[in-house]
This record gives structure tokens, C-alpha cells and sequence, in this order.
């Protein structure tokens, strides 16, 4: 049996999505979870890697078991076991052959930022204060030239498990609400870093520093160097994950939360 997990996290206390020898990672947590609530071991995989310190407002992932097991139970079980800052939204029965991250037809992200003297403390573990003014019709003429497929090298922090750099993105828009502005992403698969250095890159547009047209030669393989600096990953969030019709859920327990396909 598959199941396709959507989870919740906040990323503050975990270096990213991915188990890691020496730090506490999301899928380390959950895992366990789950493994006391079966009582037996328990791999999860995410759709996305999200980075140190990157919340997920819906990471999917998927669960295979050799035997049925209630999917409330799943959310309830796991959620009971888990920390306050991950939480299981719902789960899902799916087709034989789903997997969370090759099956995985787009991935949402947002970055957000304010453009304020003072962050609230309501907002300051969620988004970035910006210092200085900084044009917005600059940055959405670059964030332009980000549709389409194309080498990411320049965005990328070292250390990442891709073997190529190319990536398609559908969707790169800046959404304005008063002194809130939010890079909202969407794309097939995203690099270590990549989002954050987008934002980074995009920045140094909107206060001049560099030219809007300046991403087409940024986006042909150019060394991570000759882009803007990597934004901070509080800011951060993984909105959602889509997949193809053919992966629809057979079973659903929402858990309270939309199921998102």
C-alpha cells in the first residue's frame, strides 16, 4: 500500500527536509513518528528538499506499507507523536508506483517580504525587512526572464545532489499588498538554494545595482559568483506540490485541510 503524506512544518529548528548524519532534519522526526506509531521502521520520501531553516505550508510525501492502516490514524497517530512545529495535514491512498518526488508536476514557493522600520514579532520569523527602497516594476521586468527552462548554475549553492542545473519555470510573479511584497515560484524541481538566490539576485535589481536584463546572461550556466547574494531562509515557505491527474487519491482523510492534487 502507497500513501501520500501532506505535511506542515516550521523550518526554524531543522536543517531542511533531508535526514542528515549530524543535525535534526524534518524527515528524521517524522519518521521516527511514524515507526513508534506501526511499530515497525517507517521510510518517508518528500516531493522537495527544502533547505535548512525553509517552512512548508503542504510538503507531500509518500509512506509505503506492507499492510491497511486507518488514514486517520496516520494524521492522529503520527501528529500525537510528533513536535508542535510538524504536523501531518492529511493522508491519502494512492496508486500503486506513486512517488512524492519523480511524480511531483510542479512545486509553489514564497518568499515574503516587508518594507517596514520595524518587523512585528508576529512577522519576524517569517519574513525579511527590507532596507532601502527598491523598484518593483525592476524586479518583475527581471523576474520575466526567469519562464522557461534554463541553467540555474548562478542561483545554486554549492553542495547539491543535482546533476544538472537546467530547470523550467511556469510561473515568477511579485504579489504586492502594501508594504508587503511576496516572490511567488512555481517550477519542476528547484536547486539547493536556488529560490532564496533568486530573491537575493532580484533585490540587488530593485535597488539598482543591477539590471533587469541582466538575468539572461545569469540563467546560461554563469558561476553562482556573479549573482546576488542567498537571501535569508526564514522567509521562505513551500506553498505546495501538484501531480498529474493519473495520481488522483483513491482514499482521502483531510484532516481539516483542502486536499491538494
Amino acid at each position: 500500500m502507497v500513501f501520500r503524506l501532506t505535511l506542515s512544518y516550521l523550518g526554524a529548528a531543522y536543517a531542511g527536509w533531508q535526514r542528515q548524519k549530524n543535525a535534526v532534519a524534518v524527515q528524521l522526526v517524522v519518521e521516527e513518528a511514524l515507526a513508534d506509531l506501526l511499530a515497525a521502521p517507517a521510510r518517508v520520501v518528500g516531493a522537495s528538499r527544502t533547505d535548512a531553516g525553509v517552512h512548508a505550508r503542504a510538503q507531500e510525501a509518500h509512506l509505503e506499507l506492507r499492510r491497511e492502516f486507518a488514514l486517520a490514524g496516520i494524521v492522529h497517530g503520527a501528529n500525537h507523536r510528533l513536535p508542535a512545529d510538524v504536523r501531518v495535514l492529511a493522508a491519502h491512498r494512492v496508486p500503486h508506483g506513486f512517488h512524492a518526488r519523480h511524480e511531483a508536476e510542479s512545486k509553489e514557493y514564497r518568499y515574503r517580504l516587508l518594507r517596514t522600520g520595524v518587523l512585528s514579532p508576529f512577522d519576524a520569523p517569517f519574513a525579511l525587512r527590507v532596507e532601502g527602497e527598491v523598484d518593483v516594476d525592476r524586479m518583475r521586468r527581471a523576474a520575466a526572464h526567469l519562464i522557461g527552462r534554463h541553467d540555474f548554475t548562478a542561483f545554486a549553492l554549492a553542495g547539491g545532489a543535482h546533476r544538472d542545473a537546467a530547470r523550467t519555470i511556469h510561473a515568477a510573479e511579485w504579489l504586492e499588498h502594501g508594504p508587503e511584497l511576496v516572490f511567488r515560484v512555481v517550477g519542476d524541481g528547484f536547486l539547493r538554494g536556488m529560490v532564496r538566490g533568486l530573491v537575493g539576485t532580484l533585490l540587488d535589481v530593485g535597488a539598482g545595482r543591477k539590471s533587469p536584463e541582466s538575468l539572461r546572461a545569469l540563467l546560461r550556466g554563469r558561476p553562482r559568483g556573479d549573482s546576488g547574494p542567498t537571501a535569508p531562509a526564514h522567509a521562505l515557505t513551500l506553498e505546495r506540490v501538484t501531480y498529474p491527474e493519473r495520481w488522483q487519491p483513491l482514499e482521502s482523510y483531510p484532516g481539516g485541510t483542502p486536499v491538494v492534487t
